[in-house]
């Protein structure tokens, strides 16, 4: 739930070279900013995804390499190339959500994908469904739209358009 005192600080940013060209984008930049000021890191301050997750209370977040599975289960996941699976995150009891992420990613691609599955959670998107192994080549059923804002949300607040703008122009 946006609180007022959130919407007059989105309001205050217009104008200020804070926000992107493309107003398409202004929400998840606002999504990107609103999680950068709740950390108090300012616009360069390195995003650490422990700080965002810290927000969130029940999250566990785990390498699946690091999981009790068979090995076979965790080299299905392994896979690279467009397919790769890159991460999810899935309830496990009453009040716990697990954050499971493809360990054999590079380390910007696995920040992405936290931050991706944090902005899930934030923003309170619904789950989508998923089937580790299907008959056809359909193992998940999602929303572009949701998974846009959240991948959106969270490159936003790795790299705010701002800092972004000033490095640019630096050269």
């Amino acid at each position: 739930m946006i609180l007022q005192k959130d919407i007059d600080q989105r309001r205050a940013r217009n104008g200020q070279g804070l926000l992107p060209p493309n107003p398409k984008q202004w929400e998840n930049e606002h999504n990107g900013l609103d999680l950068r000021d709740k950390l108090e890191l300012g616009y360069d301050g390195a995003l650490c995804h422990h700080s965002a997750y810290s927000l969130l209370d029940g999250v566990s977040i785990f390498p699946h390499g690091q999981l009790p599975l068979a090995r076979k289960y965790i080299d299905h996941f392994r896979q690279s190339g467009r397919k790769a699976w890159s991460g999810m995150a899935f309830p496990v009891g009453n009040q716990e959500t697990l954050v499971v992420y493809n360990d054999s990613h590079p380390s910007n691609r696995v920040r992405a994908t936290l931050m991706e599955e944090f902005f899930h959670l934030w923003l309170g998107h619904p789950a989508t469904l998923v089937r580790i192994y299907s008959d056809d080549s359909n193992h998940r059923f999602f929303n572009k739209q949701v998974e846009s804002e959240a991948y959106s949300s969270g490159a936003a607040a790795l790299a705010p358009y701002c800092s972004l703008k000033k490095l640019l122009e630096k050269g």
